[in-house]
């Protein structure tokens, strides 16, 4: 069944206006103009509720761009957008507008410098990501203050103009009182340089800091008594912020005003960054943090102030909904089961609390602090750095962990950027509680609790008018008690469209109307981010389709998976919330294609938001550029563990393709290498010999070349008698009687490895297991999964549980491993969740037992029958991780290091580009090194000892990419086992 096409209708006057642009850019500038409604729809939603498609999208390459196409927008009476990586929770970067995305070519760096005195300043384009600042700044022992928690993918463009801050804000403040000066392309096309004393060096400058001052002075009382004293205020313009520099000035020199500190929170509404001059930090020698934990929010609430005696940099609160989300992710379920009480019980609020040391050992001083203000018992000392890195982790993505939504039922912001003084925290909770009460409401609670900013999000149902008329109604209560606490209504998340109308109540009318005044003055033609800041949109217009209607319009197609948490294909497409952890450049597997191309169409959001585009008929089903942003798609599965909205980009992936499979031909190399691939591999290691001497020939590679477009110059594996074959002769070292464990036969270890398979025997024998491999074309159907094959996936599935389930029950088999980690998360995750009944049961049974080797004996260390003793290595050694087992953490490592003795470095490298046959493809040669570059390059280059990696693709592309020394890790263990004596 095709999924229904409803094919969107464009506006002529938009269509004209993309045209008009397109023919003035042509030639004019050297970055890219997308117009197609593909590119739009990406960007028509950002990490908040709205959803509005974008006149187009620009790519600037170099910063004389950003002037031309102002220009050109200018010209034709067209607004302008800034956009960095998307992660406004107002909705402040998604609007009717040319969409200028800096991220993707802007993101230079100048050199550093360090001042005699301490710190330094830097100055960086407007697409550089805050984390990879921090790498370059940090090898001056220098960094930028404010650390956002989305420090991994937020730019430095969008937390100017957000005026963002971070968890240490107690010290560092906000953006804005680390900017030091700024390069800005005002509307008509004017390029300035804003920064202290300007004014008494640029007439332009000058003339507008003058007519700034006379809209400031008459509303100077009004900014006194109305603008809010917290440390954490972003609402409007920063009107107090700038009356304090015209004060401090002498009149009419201006020679302390700044009118970037201004720019500073604008939400883009004034002027468009080119680039920045950022203030720079002395480092900390260390840190560390302790956590807390309670009983109650007003508990930990009500520690907040005897806490901040102790003189921390930070304290966060996280309470047990999110707690309760990041247990329920693999990737952090291990971390989580650290909060517990001594008696087991999971505490309903922790904070967070950290402190810098002056010197190396200070820690015990800051622990003995904490422990004297608050019970001992509740302490969670965290000793060591990777262990307070690990739970600093899950206060990172906890806005995501509880940002997903169901169907229409959403966590809604906009009532969860209120802050007030560190000291009214309590009782300023104490009253939101009871508001959500009066409504029948509960809410997530988490906080910059140092600086009394808090965050709560109840949950809204946005298809039903009452829910929409208790949101509004909320709204204007919460505001009355920030009011009444001398808070603001918006801390740090910004105004955007959420609370604009709360945002003008609170300021009152003639400071609003000083807002448009300052707007008029910079932009008088209204062409930056139209209606932000000083007009009052409706909260609850303009909302993503996926949140209206919660599922696609049309009845459902059948589909190949079951879709059991999400509800539906639909929904499961639409469940990205979008966070953006999808554009991070460093830690974690996902997205490795974006990583290397930085295009949106190449995260996971945004192959998200086109599926659900298509599913809804906003885009064709059989778009091309859906199909070129999932081509790149490597199903390394990170996304289904990393992702706080879970959203499996290679599940859905594969069930897009089947349904195309389904109208249309696949061709011939998709077929071969997803739907014959057991086939071929099983054949071929029947004749090893002669398959091997076959593929090295140039006729075979230059056939090999043309029909599955296989590139020349990667290595093709090779061929062996079978493992299943091999093992038949192999004489075990254990007893009839000794506890079973079942070795699966993968396509690559059983006709590529088999050796791997007789080391993994011996090795479970080392320990006290007897090893059986079944007879048998086995297969997990991982390539045709890949591929769209799912027929063909689920025909390879029941075969093999044919051939499993009867030696599992006749032997008594204790676990089912696998050394291929793609072919254990087969078993794992597909096999349970395709939609077909049979085998239900023998299939989660399967799934339950199975594990790879180093999970099993990891897990079991305590309860196998013996355990060798191993010789320890000489060489030095790293592990790389497979992506579908990177979330299971240091496990693979935590083995190594109780087998040889010493601690192994797991590296924190991502993907390896390789991804089956996916890196063997000539169209994808480019991307897969580039991957593997970014990866890989900066751990193995150079590095001279042996890569532990279980995966058959990773040892591929370090081999070709790098000349490395690999070796699976059971080969390794196994090389370095003694024999086991009196056994």
């Amino acid at each position: 069944m095709e999924l229904p096409v409803i094919e969107g209708n464009l506006d002529d006057s938009v269509q004209e206006q993309r045209e008009a642009l397109t023919a003035r850019l042509r030639g004019s500038i050297e970055g890219e103009v997308r117009t197609d409604r593909h590119h739009c729809r990406l960007y028509a939603t950002d990490a908040s509720l709205y959803q509005v498609e974008p006149i187009a999208v620009v790519t600037p390459r170099v910063r004389e761009d950003i002037a031309v196409v102002v220009s050109a927008c200018a010209a034709l009476g067209l607004p302008v957008l800034g956009r960095g990586a998307g992660t406004s929770l107002a909705g402040q970067t998604v609007a009717h507008a040319v969409v200028m995305d800096c991220s993707v070519h802007l993101d230079g760096i100048a050199a550093v410098q360090r001042y005699d005195g301490g710190g330094g300043e830097v100055m960086v384009e407007p697409g550089v990501v805050l984390d990879a600042l921090q790498e370059q700044a940090g090898r001056a022992h220098l960094g930028f203050g404010p650390d956002v928690s989305t420090s991994t993918h937020a730019t430095l463009g969008g937390m100017i103009m957000n005026c963002s801050a971070g968890a240490r804000s107690l010290i560092y403040g906000m953006t804005d009182e680390h900017v030091l000066g700024l390069d800005v392309v005002l509307s008509d096309g004017t390029r300035l340089h804003l920064d202290e004393g300007a004014a008494l060096r640029d007439s332009r400058v000058h003339a507008l800091t003058e007519r700034l001052d006379s809209i400031l002075r008459p509303l100077a009382d009004e900014i006194d008594q109305r603008f809010p004293k917290t440390r954490r205020n972003v609402g409007g313009y920063a009107l107090d912020d700038l009356l304090a520099q015209f004060r401090a000035s002498t009149p009419g020199q201006y020679e302390h005003v700044n009118l970037s500190r201004l720019i500073c929170g604008s939400e883009g509404t004034l002027a468009f960054l080119e680039r920045a001059r950022l203030r720079l930090v002395d480092l900390p020698t260390s840190e560390c943090t302790a956590l807390v934990r309670f009983e109650s929010i007003a508990e930990a609430m009500e520690a907040v102030v005897p806490i901040l005696e102790t003189r921390p940099v930070a304290i966060e609160l996280i309470d047990e909904h999110i707690i309760q989300a990041a247990g329920a992710q693999r990737i952090y379920a291990q971390d989580v089961e650290k909060l517990r009480f001594s008696d087991g019980r999971m505490p309903k609020a922790v904070l967070y609390v950290s402190w810098f040391d002056d010197a190396v050992g200070e820690s015990q001083r800051h622990f003995a602090a904490l422990e004297s203000v608050v019970s001992k018992e509740a302490v969670l000392r965290l000793e060591r750095p990777e262990d307070a890195q690990r739970l600093w982790a899950i206060r990172k993505v906890g806005l995501g962990l509880i940002s997903k939504a169901q169907g229409t039922l959403i966590p809604m912001p906009g009532l969860e950027d209120c802050a007030v003084g560190a000291e009214q925290l309590a009782s300023f909770i104490h009253e939101f509680d009871a508001l959500f009460a009066r409504y029948g409401r509960d809410a997530v609670h988490y906080a910059h609790a140092s600086v009394g900013l808090l965050h709560l999000r109840p949950r809204f149902d946005v298809a039903s008018a009452k829910d929409r008329d208790d949101f509004l109604a909320m709204g204007h209560e919460a505001l009355e008690i920030v009011q009444a606490h001398g808070g603001s209504i918006s801390g740090e998340h910004g105004d955007g469209r959420i609370r604009s109308e709360l945002t003008h109540k609170f300021y009152g009318e003639r400071l609003v109307q000083g807002f448009r005044d300052i707007k008029n003055l910079f932009d008088p033609d209204n062409r930056f981010n139209p209606g932000d800041k000083v007009e009052v949109r409706d909260p609850m217009g303009s909302l993503r389709s996926a949140y209206v209607t919660g599922g696609a319009a049309g009845s459902a197609p059948q589909t190949y998976f079951a879709y059991q948490q999400e509800g539906s294909f639909a929904e499961a497409t639409a469940a990205c919330d979008g966070n953006g952890l999808c554009r991070r450049k460093q830690g974690g597997a996902m997205c490795p294609s974006y990583r290397v191309t930085k295009e949106e169409q190449h995260t996971t959001r945004g192959r998200a938001n086109a599926l659900d585009a298509a599913i809804r008929g906003e885009l064709s089903f059989d778009d091309a550029e859906l199909q070129e942003s999932l081509s790149l798609c490597l199903s390394c599965k990170a996304c289904r563990h990393e992702c706080p909205s879970n959203v499996d980009m290679s599940r859905l992936k594969a069930e897009y393709t089947a349904r195309r499979w389904e109208t249309e031909r696949p061709g011939l190399k998709n077929r071969l290498m997803g739907q014959m691939f057991d086939v071929l591999n099983r054949n071929a290691a029947r004749v090893p010999w002669l398959a091997n001497a076959v593929s090295q020939m140039a006729p075979t590679r230059w056939l090999l070349s043309q029909l599955l477009g296989v590139a020349t110059e990667r290595s093709l594996p090779r061929y062996a008698r079978p493992l299943q074959q091999q093992i038949r002769s192999h004489r075990t070292t254990v007893s009839d009687d000794a506890p079973v464990v079942l070795l699966f036969p993968d396509c690559f270890t059983n006709c590529n490895d088999p050796l791997h398979g007789l080391a993994a025997a011996e090795l479970l024998e080392a320990f006290g297991y007897r090893v059986v491999v079944p007879q048998g074309a086995l297969c997990c159907g991982r390539a045709a999964i890949s591929g769209g094959f799912l027929p063909k996936a689920v025909e390879l599935m029941h075969r093999s549980i044919e051939g499993l389930w009867p030696i599992v029950e006749q032997e008594g088999v204790q676990a089912v491993l696998a050394l291929e980690p793609s072919c254990a998360s087969a078993l794992q995750e597909d096999w349970v969740e395709f939609r077909d009944p049979q085998h239900r049961s023998e299939r989660e049974r399967l799934a339950a037992m199975t594990d790879v080797f180093e999970g099993f004996l990891l897990n079991r260390w305590e309860q196998h029958p013996r355990r060798p003793d191993f010789v320890e290595p000489v060489e030095e050694l790293m592990i790389h991780q497979h992506c579908h087992m990177k979330h299971t953490g240091q496990q693979l490592g935590s083995l190594v290091e109780r087998c040889l003795g010493q601690s192994v470095p797991v590296v924190d490298s991502g993907c390896c580009g390789m991804a089956g046959s996916f890196g063997y493809r000539k169209e994808n040669q480019a991307v897969s090194r580039a991957i593997a570059e970014d990866s890989l390059g900066r751990f193995v280059r150079g590095f001279e000892g042996t890569v532990l990696a279980p995966g058959t693709s990773c040892r591929e592309q370090l081999c070709d990419v790098f000349n490395c020394r690999v070796v699976h890790p059971v080969v390794y263990l196994r090389d370095h086992c003694r024999p086991v004596m009196g056994s």
